[in-house]
């Protein structure tokens, strides 16, 4: 059996809020269109918030819908942060316990 060891990233420069998560959702799906097309076995889907220094509430619920994909897909999601702010949302929301935090 072949195990997919693959890594899709997609990096947000800057924050996730209203009033980028439209442009955000977008790339998201041609990202994992393109990965299927392409036949790429991915087992991780990392979601780069290392330029963010706040997430709101739109931004979080597209996270969340990112999440249901990605766990659908069988795989696992990552979400690279380095604001304490954007960590302390995910741990607040709890969050933190569906996805694997890595500070960057």
């Amino acid at each position: 059996m072949n195990t997919p060891h693959e890594t899709l990233t997609l990096r947000v420069s800057g924050d996730l809020l209203s009033t980028n998560a439209e442009s955000v959702r977008k790339e998201s799906t041609g990202l994992f269109e393109a990965a299927g097309k392409a036949s790429q076995k991915w087992n991780t889907f990392r979601l780069d918030l290392t330029s963010a220094k706040m997430v709101d509430s739109v931004g979080l619920n597209l996270i969340v819908t990112l999440l249901k994909h990605v766990e659908k897909s069988g795989a696992r999601m990552q979400i690279a942060y380095s604001d304490q702010n954007v960590q302390r949302t995910f741990v607040f929301t709890r969050l933190e316990q569906r996805v694997e935090l890595v500070k960057g």
